[in-house]
């Protein structure tokens, strides 16, 4: 058995909560999560293109026909056929706001939040849970529990210790959004937060 990630969780997920509610994704997210938190430049753009508000461009690499590459600028691609994968905006502000929240038990009922801290057992290597993955540091044994995502031309990150001791969000430009691992900028960041070995 092998632990597997796939946006398609995210959009099954959608549509369970727009049958169970009979209120559409967009519109239960915001009433339960967004509004209750105060995270208030966190939206659902649809098919607007563009990104309202103060934000850094996205630029994403290209391969082209003949091999070669070139540089373009991805702020204004569309992500709606990401739905719940991918369809939203936000701020690293707002972000914040969900990680110390979620952390705390605000967003989700106890045994909930039990769960998303909680590997599957019997799947070696498992990193996992249900919403968050689980990374240990093997040199100094640091734990961290986090959620990343990329879209073109961005990668954004939200991580903290069990005890919020520390905590990281970021969104930085990545032209390799799409690629496996994580981007070295995204790595070194990272590292200088939680792995300090001294």
């Amino acid at each position: 058995m092998v632990q597997e990630y796939l946006n398609i969780n995210y959009t099954i997920l959608g549509m369970l909560t727009e049958r169970g509610t009979g209120a559409t994704y967009e519109r239960e997210a915001t009433r339960r999560i967004f509004k209750p938190l105060g995270m208030r430049h966190t939206t659902f753009p649809g098919t607007d293109p563009r990104i309202h508000g103060p934000h850094n461009r996205g630029y994403q690499i290209l391969k082209q026909a003949d091999g070669s590459t070139v540089l373009r600028d991805a702020t204004v691609w569309n992500q709606a056929d990401r739905w719940a994968a991918g369809d939203m905006i936000s701020t690293t502000a707002d972000l914040e706001r969900l990680l110390f929240a979620l952390f705390r038990g605000e967003v989700v009922p106890q045994p909930q939040l039990k769960e998303m801290f909680t590997v599957p057992a019997g799947v070696p290597d498992a990193t996992m849970s249900a919403g968050l993955e689980r990374y240990e540091d093997k040199g100094t044994g640091q734990v961290l529990w986090l959620n990343s995502g990329g879209r073109f031309g961005y990668n954004t990150l939200i991580a903290a210790t069990p005890d919020q001791s520390r905590t990281l969000v970021y969104s930085v430009n990545a032209t390799d959004a799409k690629a496996e691992g994580m981007k070295p900028v995204a790595e070194r960041i990272v590292q200088a937060t939680f792995l300090n070995r001294d």
